[in-house]
């Protein structure tokens, strides 16, 4: 349960950084790519939230904070993108964990969707990166 408690919470920060980082991105695309993440974590933490419902167990919530409406670009579209890049390599290797020490059936299935489908949008990132220049030239 461990494994699912961080995944959920982990996806709850992420969400509200990437809706942020939608809300605010100057280029469509990068917007576009954002709010798909975002969604992405919102499944995530619905159907991750369904293990600890179906063992009565309330599911996590974060300590607080939410995304403001404010739509003054705090970091530049590479560095947001670089960010989700980083958010999206944590979340592979803390399912990868979960996979590997779960002694439940049905949770390594559930995440080796999810991996498959983190990976998808990682790549769908670094393709928008690369086409902009912004790969392997990480300069802020």
């Amino acid at each position: 349960m461990a494994h699912i408690y961080h995944a959920i919470e982990s996806n709850m920060m992420g969400m509200q950084m990437i809706f942020g980082f939608a809300q605010c991105a100057e280029n469509k695309e990068v917007g576009k790519f954002f709010s798909k993440g975002g969604e992405l974590a919102k499944r995530m933490i619905k159907e991750l939230g369904n293990f600890f419902l179906e063992d009565n167990i309330p599911v996590p919530g974060i300590a607080g904070g939410n995304v403001t409406t404010s739509t003054i670009l705090p970091f530049s579209d590479k560095l947001m993108l670089y960010c989700v890049s980083l958010f999206c390599s944590f979340s592979l290797g803390g399912n990868s964990l979960g996979t590997a020490f779960s002694l439940r059936n049905d949770l390594p299935r559930k995440l080796s969707v999810f991996m498959k489908d983190i990976f998808q949008y990682a790549h769908e990132g670094a393709k928008i990166m690369t086409k902009h220049g912004w790969k392997n030239r990480l300069k802020f």
